[in-house]
């Protein structure tokens, strides 16, 4: 019991600081070509870096409670996966973080991509021949070793670097006034969920409810992943009441339409890869699964070519700060 309150609490600190911290991958896109800003790109690495930091060493404690995540050999899929995932954001105007930040914001609008993320599972799924990879290969960092060191070194150095000097992000995102604390709860605190609870964002709920009915062998959700889930939902609204960014609105058709296709894309790449963009940050790429490495890679690839193809000039800021 004791560990499912304290699982629940974290996913509540988490969902705060992400919707505090304003994190999305394709709002750091257009603001790294449109402004020429990296300041959102390195606030995912200091999460990353700090995922990694804790739940690498807590996995080598206590394996049975902390897991890292396994990868797979197809490499092309993920490659593929992440170029889709990118288009797919790019339609929603916002990556699954971003998804979350606008929700709990008050924008309905991102309903759509939820539909979206759920007719993508069921494509992919329902498709004769496509079957998603398993992750069968098991991380380099199981235990301590030459890997594990080259690997944690740079990301701790750069971990400790903002916390020594704070303004090498806050200086690079003056417009969002993120605080570094944010950061390491949405780092740490994600990374711990990801590693002890399966199945806990609300990506992987929409997934596993959508499988689940259409399927009723599938065991689908857990109580303890779904009221983390929740717990994240109620914090990121907390966070947007207190800091005055709620605003209910309602859909709208053109954005809506916009919402659905683009989660259906990234909701099929998920499928395929496996994982989204949130997880891949949060554990794959902590964990240095290569699969996680690539597809990111190359959905922020995608995510850059599209703005600068279609999107040169400056535009409002599509994620709230």
């Amino acid at each position: 019991m004791s560990f499912a309150l304290s699982a629940i609490a974290v996913a509540f600190a988490v969902g705060f600081a992400m919707k505090r911290a304003g994190l999305c991958t394709y709002a750091a896109a257009e603001d790294i070509v449109q402004h020429g800003d990296p300041g959102r790109l390195l606030v995912f690495v200091g999460a990353t870096a700090w995922a990694a930091l804790v739940v690498v060493p807590l996995n080598w404690l206590f394996p049975g409670l902390f897991a890292l995540s396994d990868s797979h050999g197809l490499w092309l899929t993920a490659l593929l996966g992440g170029l889709v995932m990118g288009l797919g954001a790019h339609l929603n105007r916002g990556c699954m973080f971003g998804t979350f930040v606008q929700l709990v914001s008050g924008n309905l609008t991102y309903l759509g991509t939820l539909a979206g993320i759920s007719l993508g599972v069921i494509l992919v799924d329902q498709l004769p021949g496509l079957v998603a990879p398993a992750l069968d290969r098991t991380s380099a960092l199981v235990g301590p070793g030459v890997v594990a060191a080259l690997w944690l070194t740079p990301l701790g150095l750069f971990a400790l670097a903002i916390l020594v000097r704070p303004a090498l992000i806050e200086r690079l995102r003056a417009r969002s006034k993120t605080a570094v604390a944010m950061v390491l709860v949405a780092g740490i605190g994600g990374g711990m969920l990801y590693a002890a609870v399966a199945g806990w964002d609300y990506t992987s709920v929409v997934t596993g409810a959508t499988r689940a009915a259409l399927d009723a062998r599938v065991s689908g959700l857990t109580l303890l992943a779904a009221s983390c889930t929740l717990a994240q939902i109620v914090g990121g609204v907390v966070a947007a009441l207190s800091d005055g960014s709620f605003r209910l609105q309602w859909p709208r058709s053109r954005p809506l339409i916009g919402s659905i296709l683009g989660g259906t894309l990234m909701g099929g790449a998920a499928a395929m890869v496996p994982g989204g963009n949130d997880g891949m940050l949060l554990t794959g790429i902590p964990s240095l699964a290569p699969h996680s490495i690539i597809s990111f890679s190359f959905m922020v690839i995608a995510m850059l070519a599209l703005v600068y193809l279609l999107h040169r000039r400056p535009v409002k800021q599509t994620q709230p700060e």
